[in-house]
């Protein structure tokens, strides 16, 4: 797992799959940027993920951010490779707005609330090779990886 310096946002990949973690406060740029350098050093390392799940309950990516990882990291992380992105949000106008743009564009992206992880892992597995029980594991480890100021210590895990 990868814990941003501020422990704002967590990654870890699980098979195919990386999950992303954003904590309760607003991502600074440079805790984005050190995290798409996560992503990044994970693509090159292995491969490019094939899904996504990125749970952001309460913050997501502002517009400046978005553009950072389209222009700037969008190669390095292997962003053409990605398949499938769930986004778990509390937010009913961000999923609404998802899947506003899914009726057009007809891209493989979701948004859903928090509490349905269940369904946007069968959604992801249809697409995406991982293992579903140690991703729901992983999961919840990179959650509280946010949440507990123990575990905020920038890299805490391969």
């Amino acid at each position: 797992m990868k814990v941003t310096r501020d422990g704002n946002v967590a990654t870890e990949r699980i098979g195919y799959l990386r999950l992303v973690v954003a904590g309760k406060r607003a991502i600074a740029d440079e805790t984005w940027r050190e995290h798409l350098g996560h992503s990044a050093a994970d693509a090159t390392r292995y491969q490019p993920a094939h899904g996504v799940l990125f749970w952001s309950p309460t913050q997501g990516p502002s517009a400046r951010q978005r553009k950072m990882l389209t222009y700037e990291f969008a190669d390095a992380i292997g962003l053409a490779a990605q398949r499938r992105v769930a986004v778990l949000t509390d937010s009913a106008m961000v999923r609404g707005t998802v899947t506003a743009i899914n009726w057009f564009a007809r891209q493989k992206l979701i948004a859903l609330s928090p509490e349905e992880v269940e369904r946007a892992l069968d959604w992801l597995a249809e697409d995406v090779a991982f293992d579903r029980a140690e991703a729901r594991r992983a999961l919840d480890q990179t959650i509280e990886a946010v949440r507990d100021p123990a575990l905020r210590n920038g890299t805490s895990g391969g």
